[in-house]
């Protein structure tokens, strides 16, 4: 499939950042019915999944489990590489030991994941990390197991290109323009930008579109200075040629805050009864982690396994990945690091738009981020 078309296909990975619909959850209680969405083959629909075994090893009270896990954890993402770690987990010598099973499914819109999370389907998470905060204030038992920071690129035509230009000039020179944004007001992305372009006391002029397509069509027809991309849409809009990657927030946020070099933009949450479980939080810690670390380290098996579990998924990341960058490298954040790099992010967050976090920095039974390895 053409680096075009699947440039299309990625408007779904901008759902997966969505922190403005959690931030203003309408209805929490009385989500959209989601029964009729469409679901990669061999993936449950996780509007309705099937009923996890109990802690005593039934299924349903029917059927005894044997050799089965006694427990089945309902993992989701959206359509991003740190989905991967999430995506044979039940698979992994950890979880088998453990006596635990997992099933995956993805999240396509902010609106699936509040009904995901208000009908109580769904385990763990990984989510925008304002999303988290927002829940916590709303009432929903919501704990935060690791963060990470993923790349966000500003991509643009070649002429915008300064090779060895400090991050933050870049970043002032493109602001200059305006910044073409493939997703909904409010969501993370936008909101790192924003902080920077705060933080530098920067005008941040932006135009919402409709999808990463159209937001490199609109350069190509010179309407804006550049689009701001998370991975792997920016790998699938400079594979289909005349856009390069111009600059990664993460390399102007470590110079605009150099006691935080760390730039979080997403976690794994777990939610419900999970949240509440020191042992399950600790396994899907583990697990996460060292599953963004076989991604980084391995990331041809990383891509047959998101083929052969999610074949959506592998498609768009294969494409991607014919890219020479390693598009799936992400800085996994867990213990004190990564409890003091997601803080700051909320605290900046609050201070620029409070209700993107809730309107208060959640309190210290949201974290369980471990010990830094």
């Amino acid at each position: 499939m053409k680096a075009w078309a699947m440039l299309a296909v990625c408007v779904l990975v901008m759902a997966g950042w969505g922190a403005s619909a959690m931030a203003n959850p309408a209805n929490l209680a009385d989500p959209a019915d989601q029964s009729h969405s469409i679901y990669p083959a061999g993936q449950p629909n996780p509007a309705n999944p099937p009923s996890p075994p109990d802690r005593a090893g039934q299924d349903n009270g029917e059927e005894p489990t044997g050799s089965r896990p006694t427990t089945n954890l309902r993992l989701a993402a959206p359509l991003v590489p740190q989905a991967v770690p999430l995506l044979a987990a039940g698979e992994s010598a950890l979880f088998q030991k453990a006596g635990i099973g997992a099933s995956f499914s993805l999240w396509r819109s902010p609106e699936q994941l509040r009904a995901l999370v208000a009908n109580g389907q769904v385990d763990a998470v990984v989510a925008a990390l304002p999303t988290a905060a927002v829940l916590a204030q709303r009432g929903v038992p919501c704990v935060v197991l690791a963060a990470y920071a993923a790349p966000l690129w500003l991509v643009g035509p070649p002429d915008l290109a300064r090779e060895g230009e400090p991050p933050l000039d870049t970043l002032r020179r493109l602001l200059n323009r305006e910044i073409l944004l493939p997703f909904g007001p409010g969501n993370m992305p936008e909101l790192a930008l924003r902080v920077l372009a705060a933080q530098s006391s920067l005008d941040c002029p932006l135009r919402h579109c409709g999808s990463a397509l159209e937001a490199v069509n609109l350069l190509r027809l010179g309407q804006g200075g550049a689009a701001l991309l998370p991975e792997p849409s920016a790998s699938l809009a400079t594979a289909g040629g005349g856009m390069v990657r111009l600059l990664d927030l993460r390399d102007a946020w470590s110079t605009a805050f150099p006691e935080h070099t760390d730039m979080p933009t997403a976690c794994l949450m777990v939610v419900g009864a999970t949240a509440r479980d020191p042992a399950l939080r600790a396994l899907l810690r583990q697990g996460f982690v060292e599953g963004m670390h076989e991604m980084e380290n391995n990331p041809q098996a990383s891509l047959v396994t998101a083929k052969r579990h999610s074949p959506e998924l592998g498609v768009v990341l294969e494409r991607a990945a014919a890219e020479e960058r390693p598009f799936m490298s992400s800085s996994v954040l867990v213990g004190e690091r990564g409890k003091k790099s997601a803080l700051f992010m909320l605290q900046r967050l609050l201070e620029l738009t409070p209700a993107s976090v809730g309107g208060s920095l959640p309190t210290k039974d949201f974290w369980d981020m471990g010990r830094e390895e």
